[in-house]
């Protein structure tokens, strides 16, 4: 009579685990975070080097881009470029702000002019400078949806390199105040959680938190506007570890496909199809 076949399952040394996990990419690392508490905590220490490798550089950015459609059907964009400020180690949090010295329609931390944006289709994006603010009017009502699209890039470039490539982070609808936020003082907030926050094992840790600020500006007795600035973005350390590793791109057709530095717009406009490496 054939006997049954047995099977053994044999346990790993945690080390030779650990030094598996360190090969794995970070969106699949993050799933086994589940396995135990004493796994999670050295799961967590491989992605906090990894991120603390990759954004200590101060190169290392991350770009929003806010749609408003004015009348429903004009589309209105704001970009805002915003570096690391701080990591949640144990959240894994990752905290982005953007410089108050710096200069409108410059790029990173060494001011470097931006001509434009190509977008993932034939548009190029060039109505609003990098860092304007968003302006609203007495006709905009206190709240307005908008569609917001985040990227990371790295800024160090060159003359000779006038292109830079963006790489898709996440997307989702934001439901920002249109006033100036009196009881406030002119600041607000806007989490933007996971499509899937309602389901019974879902993670009600946002994975994008945005911060910001409205003030008041008087152009002339009865006439005003107000004057919104995007401040902090807080957003989930392991997607933009995600966007990098697997040089995600944006595949909606007015996502950004790179940044078109000064000088950028010879090459656009000698090469109509041009392949930026």
């Amino acid at each position: 009579m054939r006997s049954k076949s047995i099977k053994l399952s044999v346990s790993l040394p945690n080390e030779i685990v650990l030094e598996i996990f360190k090969h794995i990419p970070s969106r699949q690392l993050t799933k086994f975070m589940v396995l135990s508490r004493a796994m999670n905590v050295e799961i967590k220490k491989i992605l906090v080097k990894r991120f603390n490798d990759v954004f200590w550089n101060p190169h290392r950015r991350i770009l929003v881009m806010i749609t408003r459609y004015v009348l429903d059907f004009v589309p209105i964009h704001n970009t805002f470029d915003l570096g690391f400020k701080s990591l949640d180690n144990e959240n894994l949090i990752a905290t982005f702000q953007q410089n108050s010295s710096q200069r409108s329609g410059m790029v990173g931390p060494n001011n470097k002019r931006l001509w434009g944006f190509k977008l993932r289709g034939d548009g190029i994006l060039r109505e609003n400078p990098l860092n304007e603010p968003l302006i609203y009017t007495t006709w905009d009502s206190p709240y307005e949806q908008k569609e917001t699209r985040l990227y990371t890039f790295d800024s160090n470039t060159d003359s000779a390199h006038p292109f830079i490539k963006t790489f898709f982070v996440t997307n989702g609808a934001v439901r920002i105040p249109c006033d100036d936020c009196e009881e406030t003082k002119g600041s607000w907030t806007y989490k933007l959680f996971n499509n899937d926050r309602k389901r019974k094992n879902a993670n009600f840790t946002p994975k994008v938190e945005f911060e910001g600020r409205n003030e008041k500006k008087y152009n002339g007795p009865g006439n005003h506007e107000v004057v919104g600035t995007l401040k902090t973005v807080r957003i989930q350390a392991p997607m933009l570890l995600a966007s990098i590793e697997e040089k995600k791109k944006d595949k909606y057709v007015g996502g950004l496909k790179y940044i078109v530095m000064e000088g950028g717009q010879h090459l656009l406009k000698r090469k109509r199809n041009c392949v930026i490496s």
